[in-house]
């Protein structure tokens, strides 16, 4: 059950050298791959592609199956996103499949299967950066990147704080919904079985209890942050200040040069 939460956006401690990074390094390395990603689209680029989100994969030491299981939660959206590419993209040869001649082309089929993998590539690197990096450790990140809008008198701050609760929150959510659902089912609830209007009857009686837990937990968490002095817009100051090492530095080399790659590729 655990592994089944864990898939969407949630952190593995580990100790490999993708989880050493800095916060920053990893936030930028990920806009440039995720941007390398999708800027050339042919079938080159997208095993060149393939490979370097598998190595990466790798190196994050985490077990396989917990990456097959994030992919299957996104299956519906790139079947989605397969079909309608196949269907809006126009070509000249039709497309024969035994020897039947399909309203398709194969430059259609050729766009689709490529935007997949694309899709696909993008998906796992989103995981690699939520699997290796902790909700508040992304959050700092994005807190230090964004440090010169204060000039322009944005609520870094405020807004940082925003993400992270949501972030965690996420999973508590699931944890309460996953909670009330077996707490209904050990009262003779079912939700599998009877009319569309019968299961949707008894899903009332998951969604209020898990609204009114997720209500009293934020109340909770609102009196605890208030106990604790948080003040919106006051300084604060961390325990464990951000530092680049020769690691990071080593590391942000790479998805540099793999832009640049793509960049003349494409050029």
């Amino acid at each position: 059950m655990f592994i089944h939460d864990i898939t969407v956006g949630g952190y593995i401690p580990g100790n490999s050298c993708i989880h050493r990074l800095d916060p920053r390094t990893k936030l930028a390395g990920f806009v440039m791959m995720m941007a390398a990603i999708f800027i050339s689209r042919n079938e080159e680029a997208v095993v060149l592609n393939g490979l370097a989100v598998t190595a990466l994969v790798l190196l994050t030491g985490t077990g396989w199956k917990i990456w097959f299981l994030g992919l299957k939660r996104f299956s519906w959206m790139l079947a989605i996103a397969a079909a309608v590419n196949m269907i809006f993209s126009s070509g000249t040869k039709p497309l024969i499949f035994l020897g039947w001649d399909l309203p398709l082309s194969q430059e259609a089929l050729e766009v689709s299967l490529v935007f997949t993998a694309q899709l696909a590539e993008a998906i796992v690197l989103s995981m690699a950066l939520t699997f290796t990096t902790s909700p508040a450790q992304l959050t700092r990140g994005l807190e230090r990147l964004a440090r010169p809008l204060k000039r322009f008198s944005i609520p870094v701050d405020e807004w940082s704080m925003v993400v992270l609760l949501a972030m965690r929150f996420v999973p508590m959510l699931q944890l309460e919904l996953r909670t009330t659902i077996e707490a209904q089912a050990s009262r003779g609830v079912e939700f599998s079985k009877g009319t569309i209007r019968s299961r949707s009857q008894n899903l009332v009686a998951v969604l209020v209890p898990a609204l009114m837990g997720a209500l009293r937990r934020a109340d909770l968490l609102a009196s605890a942050m208030n106990a604790r002095g948080f003040r919106p817009g006051a300084p604060r100051t961390e325990f464990k200040p951000l530092k680049f090492t020769r690691l990071d530095y080593a590391a942000l080399i790479l998805p540099v040069l793999f832009l640049v790659f793509h960049l003349s590729m494409k050029g």
